[in-house]
């Protein structure tokens, strides 16, 4: 297979600040091996201390592991079977991902992805084939890091599935054009691209480089947008934004860096209390028949598009509790082993420890779990049901919360009951 980028010099425009040096070679080194290894293989991160600028991040290394060959299909009609039959069901919010993890060997979201994008006719409206969207699915996906438990290339496809079940919504997709439709797809692939299985708070504690580059403020977010443009528009083989002109690029990447910036969850309830007061109380009104004077949500109204889709990303990224309860053990479970890696590097360092609940130890993941959702998630997803209409997600959520408080009354602190394991 051809080459799909070129590690080539900083880009000059003001629209990508130039790397520093320590990542550029970083990043450099991982393009080399990924390209010497072919498009179908991973990357080998040696570890995460180039990437974070310091030298004693002793993160598990991701050594290329020698998976079955899986070659890369053409286009999305020459998946093999047992892909293509699971992919089926993609449309199904049930859908499991790690079915799709095992049998395309830690490479789910080029050909989720594939699935995704022909559906929502994304070729069509950049204008680019769907040879260059493979080649660029396949650098995102190589960009990602296996190695972590939690953020990985198969979270990243959960995200964009997610995305793409919320875009199907009646009332969503009233509320949006195409364009933000695309942009909110392209979002949720890259959202956490070259994530390390580290926090924004252990960077910043660390004096890691990257926390030093985006002045300890939204530090991955940032990092993420900025690679996955960089990564994209290094090689016309993959760049999917090289037939759309300036104006409509500019639009795009606005939507894009946006959508991704709000994963971050320093501004959570931010984003939720506008959400409200800006699309469910005047949506609410309307529907009333009130005489309040309020803007419904509609494609009229730029400034409420904005928000749903800053909404809708956020609900995607964190949706674990809403999926079926295996669905939502399994990612309960991985979330927790990252937060405990990171526990245990945050001890051997002598550095803050920012999750003192996340001690492999001590901890009870059902605790974790209903804090959690108490805190963050059931005023989320009430609101955003309220606007998209989701009722299967809102049980799973009720059903997955019954099973940790009962867990948890019985002092239970793992994932299941023993004898449910």
């Amino acid at each position: 297979m051809g080459r799909c980028f070129c590690p080539g010099p900083v880009l000059p425009s003001p629209q990508f600040g130039p790397m520093s040096k320590s990542l550029l070679l970083y990043h450099c080194h991982t393009i080399l091996d990924f390209l010497s290894r072919g498009c179908c293989e991973e990357p080998v991160h040696d570890s995460t201390s180039i990437l974070c600028g310091f030298g004693e991040v002793e993160q598990e290394n991701n050594v290329h592991q020698s998976h079955s060959h899986l070659a890369m299909p053409i286009t999305i009609n020459d998946v093999p079977p047992c892909i293509s039959q699971l992919l089926d069901n993609e449309e199904s919010w049930d859908f499991n991902i790690f079915e799709l993890e095992a049998v395309t060997h830690k490479r789910p979201l080029v050909y989720l992805g594939l699935k995704v994008f022909s559906r929502f006719g994304v070729c069509e409206f950049l204008n680019c084939s769907e040879t260059t969207l493979r080649a660029w699915f396949q650098v995102i996906e190589a960009n990602y890091h296996s190695s972590n438990a939690y953020h990985n290339s198969t979270h990243a496809a959960d995200v964009l599935h997610a995305t793409a079940f919320f875009l199907g919504k009646e009332r969503v997709k009233g509320s949006l054009d195409q364009l933000d439709e695309v942009a909110a797809l392209i979002a949720a692939t890259v959202h956490d691209v070259d994530h390390p299985g580290r926090t924004n708070s252990f960077l910043c504690n660390a004096g890691s480089e990257l926390a030093v580059l985006y002045n300890d403020t939204a530090v991955l977010e940032s990092h993420h947008t900025a690679l996955a443009f960089q990564l994209t528009v290094k090689d016309t083989k993959c760049n999917i934004f090289k037939n759309i002109d300036r104006n409509h690029y500019r639009t795009l990447r606005q939507a894009i860096i946006d959508m991704v910036l709000a994963t971050e969850m320093t501004k959570h309830f931010e984003h939720v209390n506008k959400f409200v007061n800006s699309i469910n109380k005047p949506m609410a009104a309307e529907i009333e028949g009130s005489d309040c004077e309020c803007n419904p949500a509609g494609k009229n109204f730029p400034e409420n598009q904005i928000l749903i889709k800053r909404m809708m990303i956020k609900c995607a990224d964190v949706a674990n509790p809403c999926r079926p309860l295996d669905l939502c053990i399994e990612w309960a479970g991985r979330i927790s082993e990252e937060y405990f890696a990171q526990t245990d590097e945050e001890k051997r360092q002598g550095l803050p420890v920012v999750m003192p609940v996340f001690d492999r130890n001590t901890c009870s993941i059902p605790k974790s779990q209903i804090s959690f959702i108490d805190y963050f998630i059931t005023d989320m997803f009430d609101a955003w049901d309220a606007f998209a209409h989701l009722p299967a997600l809102m049980q799973h959520l009720a059903d997955n919360y019954k099973h940790w408080k009962t867990l948890d009354d019985l002092k239970c602190k793992s994932l299941r009951l023993p004898s449910d394991s």
